[in-house]
């Protein structure tokens, strides 16, 4: 009989982990779990009856936890975030068991993960998946994986190697070369005041390094505090440093002002960049974080964050981990994860010189060459700060994307990722616009309806541009506006469209392409700082009809939201966006009034119409001074209803919601007259 237990304490020996497929009926795949697992173990998703399961999309409160045995039932979804995640929980000696159906029908199952890259649910009916069919492939050819089938014996545990892993601290509490020499960096831009940024793929020990810092700083007298995303985030530092290091959270130390020699800052990938700014500029920080992006995050840490600190702090430094510390660095669990998510997909250097060819490209010819694909990848990961491996599997299965390429030599030099919307069933354009409904994705027709007022929004097929990225060493040469003018040539679609962070440098450059904005965001995104915007291209004689109007009207509420939400931007921002004269549609106007008052439609969003309505209508039942006072109050640019709720004795923003719906209720004909104002 296979002695699972001798074998898994040799692997623990040598500091290695292993993955274990368990491949058959799910009932059966669950029963050898539960034999093989131990005590200290994480079981996502289905689980037997008394078996403690986490959902795969609600695992963030375990990672930085460490276990024995990591428990993957793939029947519940392969959600590639959390897998890849979660493999950096399992310790040296651990053992992955990745619950799947039988191979050659994993691809074909209807795995409920799917249900995110689809508009409705009936769209994943009968998807293949591509992305599980690479996933299986490259399993099969990795001969450290091992496979238990459904109908066969236990695989036979292939003898490990006899070398030890020697995983013994020093003096100083390190435990390899790096550690040390990252430590001494770490103490010296500490008394030089200088920023670092100290970046490691997970298991190499960079929380354990910022806690033995702090306990040598602290013992020589400086003051030192840590944050991080959450306490979770922060235990293995604060472990290092006995328990002794302040914990504050980022947005109490930006309220609060704590006095410090030296700030902290783990994980720091994982909180915004303007926050990170922030904090750089009012204390001195050493920044620890992972630059890989599981979770979406790590990217952003170096596109964004680390630019912007060198303008703020030009003598910044940076040091990075190579060498794991929680497990031997012949382990192959960390290897066969970059390989199966993609994480170190790197776009190829461009020939210098040579003609460009464009051509779309389909997802078959991306699962048949994997080398195309990993190239592909790399450049859409340059697009976007927020890429994950969920991105892989919405490239490889998602219904409705179409990639186009512009080459060099046959060499990719940029990429654009369009997905198809629009053309919604009349009856979910109107629910989408009334606010009753919100089907998963459709981003422009939806937000334009929604949140633009837009009627007839849903009415039109769009295709968006998700994400358009040129090489870095082939950008300022326009050959992103060539592609864009490729893609126009080939029509397709009434509007051309995209949705993006709307920086200075953006605006200009689609507005250089003849792009028009019909929307921005009120509110900045958390990670980038910036405020979406949405513009289009008409394609189609009635979008050319059309746009104009859609236009006027979006003019004219962003001249009010210039005076509230949006007046912090700055005049090279309002310059970038090259807004027509305002036009507003009184018919339009009207319409998303009664919208508001008897639908669903979003105050914020309707605010600037609402404003103008109130001004130029005539209520059809008197409005008395308590309803005249709040309309005014909730319809001033910049108002919000959480912040005007408790003037008029109302609980909150829901209930000052309710109220303006009541009295916009006055200015139509209305069976029964408004409530008063309550005290609710």
């Amino acid at each position: 009989m296979t002695d699972w237990p001798l074998w898994r304490r040799r692997l623990q020996q040598i500091g290695e982990r292993r993955l274990l497929i368990l491949s058959g009926s799910e009932a059966w795949a669950m029963a050898q779990a539960v034999f093989l697992c131990g005590e200290n173990r994480l079981w996502v998703g289905q689980a037997p009856l008394g078996h403690e399961t986490q959902a795969a999309g609600k695992i963030q409160r375990y990672l930085g936890r460490e276990y024995d045995t990591l428990v993957y039932n793939a029947y519940s979804g392969l959600h590639p975030d959390a897998f890849g995640a979660l493999l950096g929980t399992v310790t040296a000696g651990g053992l992955v068991l990745l619950l799947c159906p039988p191979l050659a029908d994993w691809p074909g199952y209807a795995d409920p993960d799917l249900a995110r890259y689809v508009a409705l649910p009936e769209q994943a009916a009968g998807l293949e998946s591509r992305f599980i069919r690479r996933f299986v492939s490259l399993l099969r050819q990795d001969p450290q994986v091992l496979l238990w089938q459904q109908g066969s014996p236990p695989p036979a545990l292939p003898a490990l190697p006899d070398t030890p892993w020697l995983r013994r601290r020093d003096r100083r509490g390190c435990l390899n070369q790096e550690q040390r020499q990252a430590l001494a960096r770490i103490l010296r831009a500490a008394r030089r005041r200088q920023p670092l940024v100290l970046t490691a793929d997970r298991g190499r020990g960079k929380s354990s390094l910022l806690g033995l810092a702090a306990a040598r700083l602290l013992d020589a007298g400086y003051r030192v505090l840590l944050t991080a995303p959450s306490p979770a985030a922060a235990a293995r530092a604060l472990e290092h440093s006995s328990q002794r290091l302040p914990f504050i959270a980022p947005d109490a130390l930006l309220a609060q002002h704590p006095p410090t020699d030296l700030l902290l800052v783990d994980e720091a990938a994982a909180i915004p960049a303007p926050m990170l700014l922030n904090l750089a500029r009012r204390y001195c920080c050493i920044f620890a974080s992972t630059e890989h992006g599981y979770e979406g995050t790590g990217l952003g840490f170096q596109l964004k964050f680390q630019p912007a600190l060198a303008r703020l702090a030009p003598n910044w430094q940076k040091y990075h981990l190579d060498t794991p510390a929680r497990w031997s660095p012949r382990d192959p669990l960390e290897p066969l994860v970059f390989r199966l998510l993609a994480l170190d997909a790197d776009p190829p250097a461009p020939p210098v010189g040579g003609a460009l060819s464009f051509r779309y490209v389909c997802r078959q010819q991306l699962e048949d060459h994997d080398i195309l694909l990993q190239q592909v990848f790399g450049l859409l990961t340059l697009a976007h700060y927020q890429t994950r491996p969920s991105d892989l599997r919405q490239l490889l299965d998602a219904p409705g994307l179409e990639l186009a390429l512009a080459c060099r030599d046959h060499t990719p030099v940029a990429a654009a990722l369009l997905v198809r919307e629009g053309k919604l069933d009349p009856a979910l354009g109107q629910a989408v616009w009334c606010g009753q409904r919100r089907p998963r994705g459709h981003l422009l027709p939806q937000s334009l309806a929604f949140h633009g007022g837009f009627k007839t929004a849903g009415d039109f097929s769009y295709r968006r541009i998700m994400r358009i990225v040129v090489h870095p060493h082939c950008q300022q040469q326009g050959i992103g506006s060539r592609l864009l003018s490729w893609l126009k040539q080939r029509g397709g679609a009434d509007f051309l469209g995209t949705s993006f962070g709307a920086s200075p440098e953006l605006l200009r450059f689609w507005q250089h392409n003849d792009f028009r904005a019909v929307r921005v965001g009120l509110v900045a995104d958390a990670v980038s700082g910036l405020h979406a915007a949405m513009m289009l291209w008409p394609c189609s004689r009635p979008a050319h009809r059309t746009l104009p109007a859609w236009r006027g009207q979006f003019s004219a509420n962003l001249s009010y939201y210039r005076e509230g939400l949006l007046q912090a931007l700055p005049e090279t921002w309002w310059q970038s966006l090259h807004l027509c004269p305002p036009l507003p549609m009184p018919a339009l106007d009207t319409a998303i009034a009664r919208g508001f008052a008897f639908a669903h439609r979003d105050l914020m969003a309707d605010q600037a119409v609402l404003a103008r309505f109130a001004l130029a209508a005539t209520p059809f039942t008197p409005l008395d001074r308590k309803h005249r006072a709040l309309l005014h109050a909730l319809l001033s640019p910049g108002a919000t209803p959480v912040a005007v709720a408790p003037e008029y004795g109302l609980s909150g923003q829901k209930a000052a919601v309710r109220q303006l719906r009541t009295i916009i209720q006055h200015f139509f004909p209305c069976p029964h007259p408004p409530s008063p104002i309550l005290d609710c």
